[in-house]
């Protein structure tokens, strides 16, 4: 169906540039030597004058506590990875994890209660949560580490620092995985995978239309009735990331805001939000997702199933596709465990699908923004505070990026390119998959920047036959990423107020009704299904949510300028 145009078109110069990483010791022909026994230097040459007496991390003992403020996040069990072992032992980095047992927010209300808040909080910018510790003074203001540790503040862009800052002026954000304008490499974790061995069995029918989608899994569940035709990954703020996958490909660089909080259509030309009941992709979007779910072909209990769930039927290769977020990190993870056993089998990443006559280059689900995905915060009850934004300063520089994806020296590589990027040495040339699979890498990932991506492109220009699976799929993916949305930074309305006791109410039914929708047993119910939700929302006050989000978007451009 061809679908009437919706967006402006957004124009993105990326600016090219030279990525010159810091030498961890003599150059030699392009190659720079990092031995497991010799830590790698803190600093960077521009930022040595200015290091006066700074003691560089990894010289001093250094034990903190960090909370993830979400459902999703569980404990990784740090030092059990050959990472975290290695920056326990290493770099003296005792790092005690705090766990949400799938309720973040009772976790949150309960530490707050109990006057007993960790050192660091993961948790998303500008939430309840943490306006109410910033009124409550709980956070540390950072401006002063980030002057004394500049690392991070030479990765952030100057107009993203400003759009950072509470409204009183201080920072107590440190953005984590944000990306800048300076960066040529954009990545993305989300996309459309296939199992490499059914697709294969199946004679490689063609993935570009979501018709060709629902033909596919159709044979999927007929000749592999063991199997989950189409995964959806757990559920996020009520409704999975798939709706999303489905929406975005009615073309014309579609996105929606907060999905399963309050959807809403920003208008590009006039700078206002809009309702999502205006574009009928919205609608078609589950329209699709229902129609899977009644025949089968989708994960039945996607409002139920925890994380858990999710990775065994991955690992094991029980899935015959996948439409979720962070496929990339968690699929690098399932093709290494299948292709140890067998070497033909794994996930292989697809170009985005969308609907008939439209041009998939204009699909656009995952965008990418510089003022990160969430934000790490120190505690004001945290007894180092200074070293602890020292220890994120660090690894978002590129020897912790490098440690994100490829591990410590010494383990698959020794020496690194001129380019920050990690040389494989002979372990990393004959390792198993089983056995590079049981390294875990990745899973420790405190703090993510742009030099990641940089590192990432980098090594897998070294020899794309050995390219890491998680960095090719993370570029491939990245590519679809044409929108920056730092513009809609903070949609954030005061709950207390008025409008926000009406986007409560209007949440909550928004919620039920996505699950109501998906869960259609006929065309008639969906029908009817859809009808409510739409004058419901309106009833409550959908029109006065939209017109303060229309404000704060309209504030945000005012900042930018």
């Amino acid at each position: 169906m061809k679908q009437k145009k919706r967006f402006s078109a957004f124009i993105m110069m990326v600016l090219a540039f030279t990525v010159v990483l810091a030498a961890c010791s003599s150059n030699n022909n392009g190659k720079t030597t990092e031995t497991p026994s010799s830590k790698p230097s803190n600093t960077s040459p521009q930022e040595e004058a200015g290091s006066g007496d700074i003691v560089p991390f990894g010289e001093q003992p250094l034990e903190f506590s960090l909370y993830s403020n979400y459902d999703f996040s569980t404990p990784i069990g740090y030092g059990d990875d050959v990472t975290s072992k290695w920056m326990k032992e290493t770099m003296k980095l005792n790092l005690i994890e705090i766990g949400s047992n799938g309720n973040a927010k009772q976790k949150f209300g309960t530490m707050m209660a109990a006057n007993e808040l960790p050192d660091a909080i993961m948790m998303d910018r500008g939430s309840p949560e943490y306006n109410t510790m910033v009124k409550n003074k709980l956070l540390v203001p950072l401006d002063e580490y980030y002057e004394k540790y500049p690392t991070l503040r030479n990765l952030i862009d100057d107009s993203t620092f400003n759009m950072l800052k509470h409204e009183d002026g201080h920072i107590y954000v440190i953005p984590n995985w944000f990306d800048s304008e300076k960066n040529p490499y954009k990545y993305s974790n989300t996309g459309w995978t296939v199992n490499r061995k059914i697709y294969k069995e199946l004679g490689e029918p063609a993935l570009a239309t979501f018709e060709d989608l629902y033909a596919y899994l159709k044979q999927v569940k007929s000749k592999y009735p063991d199997v989950v035709p189409l995964e959806t990954g757990i559920t996020m703020n009520g409704v999975n990331m798939l709706f999303k996958l489905f929406y975005t490909g009615y073309g014309e660089n579609r996105t929606i805001w907060n999905i399963g909080d309050i959807p809403r259509f920003p208008n590009t030309a006039t700078s206002t939000m809009e309702s999502i009941f205006n574009d009928s992709a919205y609608k078609e979007a589950f329209v699709w997702m229902n129609k899977l779910y009644r025949e089968g072909l989708i994960t039945q209990d996607m409002f139920t199933q925890k994380q858990e769930q999710v990775v065994e039927k991955l690992n094991s290769g029980r899935l015959a596709m996948t439409g979720f977020s962070n496929i990339t990190g968690q699929g690098i993870t399932a093709n290494n465990i299948l292709k140890a056993s067998d070497p033909d089998a794994g996930y292989d990443y697809i170009p985005f699908l969308a609907a008939p006559e439209v041009d998939v280059d204009s699909v656009n689900p995952h965008t990418f923004g510089t003022l990160g995905w969430n934000v790490n915060v120190i505690t004001s009850t945290a007894k180092e505070p200074e070293r602890i934004f020292q220890f994120f300063d660090w690894f978002a520089g590129a020897e912790g990026q490098r440690l994100n994806s490829f591990g410590p020296p010494g383990v698959l590589y020794d020496e690194v390119d001129e380019n920050g990027a990690p040389i494989d040495n002979e372990r990393a040339k004959t390792i198993s998959a089983e056995e590079k699979a049981n390294l875990k890498l990745g899973i420790f990932n405190p703090e993510g920047s742009w030099m990641f991506y940089v590192i990432g492109h980098h090594k897998n220009a070294q020899n794309p036959e050995t390219a890491n699976w998680g960095n090719e799929a993370s570029e491939f993916f990245g590519k679809y990423a044409k929108v920056n949305t730092d513009q809609f930074n903070n949609m954030v309305i005061d709950p207390k107020s008025d409008t926000g006791i009406v986007q409560e109410q209007i949440k909550q039914m928004w919620f039920e009704y996505n699950a109501k929708l998906i869960f259609a047993k006929s065309d008639q119910e969906f029908e009817s299904t859809f009808e409510k939700l739409q004058t419901g929302v309106n009833k409550l006050g959908y029109d006065k949510v939209l017109e303060a989000y229309t404000k704060v978007w309209q504030a945000n451009l005012e900042l930018m300028k």
